[in-house]
């Protein structure tokens, strides 16, 4: 029994579609972080899973990335025992915190 083209086509785009879905890019946008008196803006993708922060570390970050990020007390996304990390979901902040924070992780 032959196998009509319309129905190929759709089987073929669908396979597709699960592929490209398995294929995640790196996560794209802008986080913006500051100190209270300088502001740094990192655009996306990055590269590897966890970014530093330059300096002293940040104390306000701004999430506009399409993905989640960790924040850490640690320059290598490492804190030290007891200190808490803090998630920061897309599209959320964090503003004048009384933590400092020196990396980032993001969340796959």
């Amino acid at each position: 029994m032959a196998v009509p083209r319309s129905l190929t086509a759709l089987v073929g785009a669908a396979t597709l579609s699960i592929a490209l879905a398995g294929c995640a890019d790196p996560p794209v946008g802008t986080i913006t972080a500051s100190d209270g008196t300088t502001v740094v803006k990192l655009s996306g993708p990055f590269n590897s899973n966890c970014q530093g922060f330059a300096g002293q570390g940040v104390t306000s970050v701004i999430n506009r990335t399409l993905v989640d990020i960790v924040l850490h007390h640690g320059p290598d996304c490492t804190d030290p025992k007891d200190a808490a990390t803090f998630y920061l979901a897309t599209d959320t902040s964090i503003e004048d915190s009384s933590d400092r924070w020196l990396s980032f992780s993001v969340v796959n």
